[in-house]
């Protein structure tokens, strides 16, 4: 049971992942990946945005 969850964490909760993996699919978004899963790279370009990032070099 988990009693405190972060806000990041929280935001993520709002999307479901299930609905995600099926619009990749529909859309064969990770036919030519070669490194992140798509669910992956969205949840790190949504943290790079509530971070407000200018660049990547801030986010590693």
């Amino acid at each position: 049971m988990v009693r405190h969850s972060s806000f990041f964490s929280q935001i993520v909760g709002f999307f479901d992942r299930n609905q995600f993996a099926r619009l990749v699919s529909e859309h064969d978004a990770e036919r030519n990946s070669k490194g992140f899963k798509c669910w992956d790279h969205f949840v790190s370009m949504l943290f790079c945005q509530i971070a407000q990032a200018k660049s990547l070099r801030e986010i590693s």
